[in-house]
């Protein structure tokens, strides 16, 4: 068993959970939806696009012609393909609206934007040639899934008139990845001996909570000064309000980092490169960050790694139609940098017009509350309809 298989149990409730459970192919009446009255004429049409994803595609009979397109997050390696709950609860909010939903599986497991873009852009196609062309399209997704949504907002612009990333990794694949493994690199700075392998490789069937989880949770209460120092650098903005969150910060990133290992490089590459790195922070004095830039160790990845990294995706910022942006404040597992990086990308290509960046105040990674994305959605839906832009 390799990282990819060991990763499976014990990191569900993490990052790649992200609120995606998981329901199989089966009735209207699964998705909540009151078929026994004005809705009894919904019509659900399931199937399957590429090898194994699933699709399921909700059309209320009081169909106004807007279709909400909607993309996953991120599964563990090896999870078997089955429909996103969260699609289902979008249906179960909207279609008594009038508004119609479709959303699938993909066909690879694990951390793929290339594959999850194609699959979703995929069901706007099934959708039409099934029901017609819709009035208006916005496509959504959560955390990978959001990034998804970004990327086919941005190379789709004509197709989709509104976006609605979820908790989104906006700053793209590698600021993502890099940030968890440079939490990692000063981790075994700070706690030498305490982790398994190191922030680029790691040994087969190491077991995220009791070999990561917990010992690096008891090495921060027992030396907790070196939580703040870390949190503070500059690579490393750890979120949380207070020391017991930046200690649950810190650990999620170490299992993020074991996540990526496992599904970025399937060859087992390293991916992660610091050499070039200068660890910073306004808040610690020059010789303790002299001191930290000697001592981290310092890892190499070659080029056509990181090319790849770059590839799976880095947001160009470049919109054409609207985009919310529906994030956490303190989300552990995707920090605000990710939509700081999104805002610079975006005013960097002058479309700062297209983007409302609506936080929440929560600690959760995709969690708050549901009504709050329906909320997004039509506020979102409301400005591509009327050109009036929404608050933040």
């Amino acid at each position: 068993m390799n990282h990819r298989a060991a990763f499976i149990t014990t990191f569900a409730f993490l990052f790649v959970a992200c609120g995606e459970q998981r329901v199989a192919p089966t009735s209207p009446t699964e998705l909540g939806l009151d078929v026994s009255s004005a809705l009894a004429t919904t019509e659900v049409v399931e199937g399957s696009i590429g090898p194994g994803a699933l699709y399921r595609m909700v059309k209320p009979a009081n169909w106004n012609g807007t279709l909400l397109v909607y993309a996953h997050g991120s599964t563990t390696a090896n999870t078997p393909n089955t429909l996103p709950i969260t699609g289902a609860r979008f249906a179960n909010a909207l279609v008594p609206e009038g508004v119609a939903v479709v959303f699938s599986s993909f066909s690879e497991s694990g951390w793929n934007i290339k594959d999850g873009a194609q699959r979703t852009h995929q069901l706007t196609g099934l959708f039409t040639s099934k029901f017609g062309r819709p009035t208006t399209t916005i496509v959504a997704g959560q955390s990978m899934g959001g990034l998804i949504a970004i990327k086919l907002a941005e190379d789709y612009p004509t197709q989709y008139a509104g976006s609605l990333p979820i908790c989104s990794v906006a700053g793209g694949t590698r600021l993502q990845a890099d940030y968890d493994a440079h939490v990692w690199t000063l981790f075994e700075y700070f706690y030498p001996g305490v982790l398994p392998g190191n922030a680029a490789s790691l040994p087969a069937d190491v077991d995220w909570y009791t070999q990561i989880y917990l010992p690096a949770v008891d090495a921060m209460r027992l030396h907790p000064a070196f939580v703040a120092t870390i949190a503070s650098l500059d690579q490393t903005p750890v979120p949380g309000a207070d020391f017991d969150a930046q200690v649950e910060g810190i650990a999620y990133a170490l299992g993020l980092n074991q996540f990526f290992l496992g599904s970025l490089v399937p060859s087992g590459a390293p991916y992660f490169d610091n050499r070039g790195t200068t660890y910073s922070s306004a808040a610690l004095p020059a010789p303790e960050l002299q001191t930290i830039n000697m001592g981290v160790r310092r890892y190499s990845a070659s080029p056509s790694v990181l090319n790849a990294l770059v590839k799976n995706y880095t947001p160009s910022g470049k919109l054409r139609r609207p985009m919310l942006m529906l994030s956490g404040s303190f989300d552990a597992n995707v920090p605000a940098f990710n939509q700081t990086s999104y805002l610079a990308a975006a005013t960097t290509a002058g479309s700062t017009q297209f983007l409302v960046q609506r936080t929440l105040i929560s600690d959760a990674h995709c969690g708050y509350p549901f009504d709050d994305k329906v909320t997004a959605f039509r506020d979102l839906l409301k400005w591509t309809q009327t050109g009036a832009k929404p608050a933040p």
